[in-house]
């Protein structure tokens, strides 16, 4: 009984909508046209978008013969060695002036400035050592990662 009193009231409000914000003829979507609009939306905007990585290396391996390049190896080892020793300086100094001021009470005062000047020109030399450019200037197309 209460569905039957619920579809009379959903009924209802469209008779009490003013004229001026009804649609006219002009203004409404043909059903064909809706259909249409439904079936875009639920077609995925690219045509490989949910393709799984292997699927996509296998056709691109098919089509224009495409080998991933081995990556670089990563490591302290193949690491500029001024990399290295800024990587450390800036952390050493960290720990350093960490334990200086937990052990030793009152900290010497060429101790705090060593400290701090280790650590300071650390800090430099890793400035030094971030990239140039970015890779996708120059025309690079950015599937480089």
């Amino acid at each position: 009984m209460n569905d039957m009193n619920d579809d009379a009231d959903r009924e209802d409000w469209r008779d009490h909508v003013p004229e001026s914000e009804r649609l006219g003829d002009s203004s409404k979507v043909s059903d064909s046209h809706w259909d249409d609009l439904v079936a875009q939306i639920s077609e995925p905007d690219a045509a490989m978008s949910e393709m799984p990585v292997e699927e996509i290396r296998d056709r691109l391996e098919a089509t224009e013969r495409w080998q991933p390049e081995p990556a670089a190896p990563i490591g302290w080892r193949t690491a500029p060695p001024t990399f290295v020793l800024s990587v450390l300086a800036t952390f050493g100094a960290v720990v350093l002036l960490i334990i200086g001021a937990i052990f030793f009470r009152p900290l010497p005062t060429w101790f705090l400035l060593v400290g701090l000047a280790v650590g300071i020109g650390g800090a430099v030399g890793l400035f030094f050592h971030l990239p140039g450019q970015s890779k996708t200037e120059g025309g690079d197309s950015g599937a480089s990662v």
